[in-house]
């Protein structure tokens, strides 16, 4: 394939899939009185990766595949344990990744979009600190993980392992990503 041969009118509608995939999650939390829940990164994430197929930009693309990457298990984990599953979560989760794995095999992984993902996730955690309850800890933005509150003093205490933690997890996934998909072989 050439540079630009991926980006396609048939890639660009599959790209509306994440969108809307993302409006029926975002339905569903307003219809259970959970609109905030929305906010997580693994959903606004699907919104990156909408954009990113829709107009035809890799970076969104790669950005969104490493946190859909990333995301995947941490849903299975956190779904066995709270012994609950919505279909709509299903689609947000299992779909966005998915789609997201398409996406990559087309655009390929570079090696370098991690650095842009911790970026993206640290505006995101900020964000969400500043417009979301701080009781339901929207992208970790206000509290250490329970099991570990009493080894931090405070939040900002907590907060640069929470950052070094999140390099290394995009790192791995886009070390990962690059290996399987590299950008020199095309399909």
């Amino acid at each position: 394939m050439r540079n630009r041969d991926w980006h396609n009118r048939q890639f660009q509608l599959i790209g509306a899939l994440p969108l809307l995939i993302f409006l029926y999650r975002l339905v569903q939390y307003i219809q259970v009185g959970t609109p905030d829940w929305i906010m997580y990164n693994c959903h606004v994430t699907m919104v990156l990766l909408s954009a990113g197929m829709v107009f035809g930009i890799p970076l969104l693309i790669r950005v969104a595949t490493i946190w859909l990457v990333i995301g995947l298990p941490m849903w299975i984990i956190d779904a066995y344990f709270i012994q609950e599953l919505w279909i709509a979560s299903i689609f947000s989760h299992l779909g966005g990744f998915l789609l997201a794995i398409y996406a990559i095999r087309r655009v390929r992984a570079t090696g370098k979009s991690w650095g842009p993902a911790v970026a993206w996730f640290l505006l995101w955690q900020m964000v969400t600190r500043y417009t979301t309850a701080p009781e339901l800890n929207i992208n970790i933005a206000h509290t250490p993980y329970e099991f570990s509150r009493a080894w931090f003093g405070s939040y900002w205490a907590f907060w640069p392992l929470c950052a070094l933690a999140v390099g290394l997890l995009a790192w791995t996934a886009e070390f990962g990503l690059a290996r399987v998909y590299p950008a020199e072989a095309r399909d």
